[in-house]
Order: structure tokens, then sequence, then C-alpha cells
């Protein structure tokens, strides 16, 4: 009897929190508030491709092998320069429907805070590999610190503007229904860049203008008063 009666007891009290939970709420207020920066580009980041074109596709391949080994020997000498191989390919070349050759291509991705030692390095490599792309981002860093200092800002506007809501309900208390914190703008924005055509001796580093990015914290969120 005595377990039966305690079933019925935790039932009720399910019952009566299930209510509660899902009675109206009078008073609510949702509200948004958002701040953003500038944040300087400290890491750039280039894609340069080793390509050869030709009519037997084991003779390119290792041409392009051979362009990138030695690309990557001479990025190894730099530290502050992380290299990445991606993108290896050989595919026919058409003509009419018909194979009139080959083409072996194989992309290398190239990151650095140090922008002169990086550029450097590109006006070296361009004896061998041309640029494809070129983009400058905040590092992960970078990007965190600032984004911390924005959602304190954004919070403290979200709480300002809970008091101008106040101010015009009379002074009534309030409570803090929800809050979401999102953390937004843009990020990396790689460039094409175009090779024109240049002869080997016509190419130089590069010169460069990291620019910012713009950071944004939106907090938003909704408040019952009472």
């Amino acid at each position: 009897m005595l377990r039966i009666l305690s079933i019925a007891v935790l039932f009720c009290l399910a019952t009566i929190v299930q209510a509660h939970d899902e009675a109206p709420l009078f008073n609510k207020v949702s509200l948004q508030a958002e701040t953003q920066r500038e944040v300087p580009n400290d890491e750039m980041r280039v894609t340069l491709v080793a390509e050869q074109q030709g009519s037997n596709p084991a003779t390119l391949s290792q041409r392009v092998n051979d362009d990138m080994t030695w690309a990557l020997e001479q990025a190894k000498k730099d530290d502050t320069i992380t290299a990445e191989t991606q993108g290896y390919s050989t595919q026919p070349i058409y003509n009419d429907g018909v194979i009139r050759g080959w083409r072996s291509r194989q992309e290398l991705q190239l990151k650095s805070a140090e922008f002169t030692r990086l550029t450097e390095l590109l006006g070296k490599l361009q004896e061998r590999l041309q640029i494809v792309q070129m983009g400058f981002s905040p590092t992960p860093a970078t990007r965190q610190k600032h984004e911390n200092e924005l959602i304190t800002e954004a919070i403290q506007s979200f709480k300002k503007r809970i008091a101008i809501i106040q101010q015009n309900m009379d002074g009534q208390d309030y409570r803090i229904i929800e809050m979401n914190v999102n953390t937004g703008g843009f990020g990396y924005r790689p460039m094409a860049v175009a090779d024109r055509g240049m002869s080997t001796m016509e190419r130089s580093a590069p010169a460069v203008e990291a620019g910012t990015t713009e950071v944004m914290v939106t907090v938003s969120g909704s408040i019952q008063f009472y």
C-alpha cells in the first residue's frame, strides 16, 4: 500500500512539474546585442602548383615530383613556414575528343606568420612553381583572444539593453530565461593570383598587404519580468 502511495505521489509531482514547464510565460522579452571589431590578419597562406604538360604521363609525373621535392627542400630551410602538399593529379588533354597529351600537377600550400620570409621564399619558388592563390587571416590564437574580449563586451551590452527595457516595465524584477553566445565574422579569404604568362626572370617576391578581418560576437536570449 505504501509503495502504491509513493508511486502516486511521484506521479502527481511529475504532473505538476510538467504543467509548470508547459505554462505560458508572461512578460517575456527577447533581445540581442552584438559587438564587432577589425582584427589584424597575422597569418599568410599561399597555394602554389607544380605543373607539367607533354605526351608521356610517366615522364611528366617524375618532373612534377622533382619540382615538388625541390620546393619542399627550400621551404624546410625556414622553420617559421609550414608546408603541406595537396591535390596530385594526372589528366588527359583532349582535342576534338582525342587525347593529344597529358597534364600532371600537384599543389603546395605554405603558411606563415612571417610575411617577409614567406614572400622571399615565394620569389625563389617561382623559378619552378606558379602561385595560384594567396590569402590572409588571423591566427587561431589571435582570433580567440579578440573573441574572448568581445564576448565580455557583448554581454555587458546585453545587460544594458535589459536595463533600458526594465525602465519601461515599471522597474519590475526580471530573470534571464536563456542566453546564447555566437561568434562569427569573415574567416580566411583566398585571392586568386594570375600568372599573366610572366617569364622566370620577370617573377619576383610578391608585394603583400595583410589587411584585417571583421570578428563579431552576438549575444541573444530572452528574459521574463515579474
